[in-house]
């Protein structure tokens, strides 16, 4: 499905429909079109594009700027988010081949060393990654000890998605 389809099926409208004795029976038509019409008009402002945003705007709360993440999109491509609770949310990019190809060589210097095991490599990819293409809030491997324990392995693992190592179908033709 292309991601025009997916993001017309992402907008429809869920309807559900009650048994008759279940409605109310002093709602009248003409009430339930204006609530339809103010779901809808509240569910189309939720939806709005970053593009449609002033510059100035926050995407949420003490997040970045609408103008920040149309910079990204410039520069990196394909911005996404993951929320991690409804405060915490993290804006990233996908990762690049380069970038790949250098983490890959750098982490089997380090266990060729002996200075990492295979499952401390394993962590410092996951943290790598997340250092490289997290964009907002700042993250540093120094300082993770901070953060959520997970929340570097969620983020690598849907960069890694994101960036085409995980295929999202797969089919015998």
């Amino acid at each position: 499905m292309s991601m025009t389809g997916e993001k017309i099926m992402a907008n429809q409208r869920k309807v559900s429909v009650e048994p008759n004795d279940q409605i109310p029976a002093e709602m009248h038509e003409d009430n339930a079109m204006v609530m339809e019409q103010d779901d809808f008009l509240e569910e189309e402002e939720q939806n709005k594009e970053v593009e449609d945003l002033p510059d100035e705007e926050q995407i949420w709360p003490g997040g970045p700027t609408a103008g920040l993440i149309k910079m990204w999109k410039k520069e990196h491509g394909e911005v996404y988010v993951t929320s991690l609770s409804f405060e915490k949310h993290i804006v990233w990019r996908t990762l690049t081949r380069i970038e790949y190809k250098h983490l890959v060589k750098k982490m089997e210097q380090l266990v060729a060393a002996g200075q990492l095991s295979s499952a401390e490599a394993n962590m410092w990819n996951e943290e790598s990654i997340a250092e490289i293409c997290i964009l907002f809030p700042s993250f540093d491997k120094a300082a993770i000890t901070k953060e959520m324990a997970g929340m570097p392995s969620l983020i690598s693992q849907e960069v890694l998605e994101a960036s085409g190592f995980v295929a999202l179908e797969v089919r015998q033709l």
